[in-house]
């Protein structure tokens, strides 16, 4: 299993924490769905959001299996991250895009009793909308189904960030993200591992700044480019990202 990950000094009091995970599919056996790679990534409120190319600063954790058999160790990890944002001191928010897929997706791959704390963010996001004041140290949010001013009736995430002025151009995607996996596990070649790594800390990042935008009740006014702020905060991290074919979306 491979890890990347930069830390950020914390010193105020709110956490917002995005959360992705990709897996393979197949749908012709029970639980047959298996993660392959997942991300947190993470900010402290509060954030203007008119300079979001110029400065957003994020930490993050990236893991990816290199193997197919380190699908079990990766799902641990996730879980012992989570119970770690999970005990922060800090009010935090958890946030993704169709949350409860990831959630499910890991439960059903790990069974209940190896993952304890996304047993808890489970429970949290089912009752994310009814939980009472005193309840919401740890809050859950879902940019699939809780952002209430959209006009078009598609909730994927390409879709939601197009309406809210969000350039979210993703060119990793080749062909499927399984066989993309799986070819970089039969080849090693470790460029598709990084666009996929990326592609997911992308999913992670936009579903958090559409939750910003929840916070306004309102879209951004000028287009902004996800990927300015992915180089920015990821150049150090992933050698693709210093690509020419990344650097044509900025």
């Amino acid at each position: 299993m491979i890890e990347n990950k930069r830390e950020l000094e914390k010193s105020g009091e709110a956490l917002v924490i995005g959360f992705d995970l990709e897996w393979t599919k197949n749908y012709r056996v029970k639980n047959g769905n298996k993660p392959f790679c997942f991300s947190f990534v993470f900010f402290e409120k509060p954030l203007k959001l008119t300079d979001l190319e110029k400065y957003f600063e994020f930490g993050f954790y990236s893991c990816y299996c290199e193997r197919s058999e380190d699908a079990q160790p990766l799902i641990e990890r996730a879980d012992e991250l989570l119970g770690k944002f999970l005990r922060s001191s800090m009010r935090i928010t958890i946030v993704g895009h169709q949350l409860s897929s990831d959630i499910a997706v890991i439960i059903n791959y790990a069974g209940e009793k190896n993952v304890p704390n996304f047993i808890k963010l489970r429970d949290l996001w089912r009752n994310r909308k009814i939980a009472t004041d005193k309840e919401r140290f740890v809050e859950v949010f879902d940019s699939r189904y809780d952002l209430d001013f959209l006009s078009q009736k598609s909730r994927r995430l390409v879709d939601v960030c197009d309406e809210c002025k969000l350039v979210v151009v993703q060119p990793e995607i080749v062909s499927s993200m399984t066989k993309m996996h799986n070819d970089f596990c039969n080849s090693g070649d470790t460029k598709t591992m990084e666009m996929l790594s990326v592609l997911n800390i992308r999913h992670s990042l936009s579903a958090m700044i559409l939750f910003l935008l929840s916070q306004r009740r309102g879209k951004l006014k000028k287009k902004t480019n996800v990927n300015k702020i992915l180089f920015d905060n990821l150049k150090k991290y992933f050698a693709y990202v210093e690509t020419e074919a990344f650097k044509k979306l900025l």
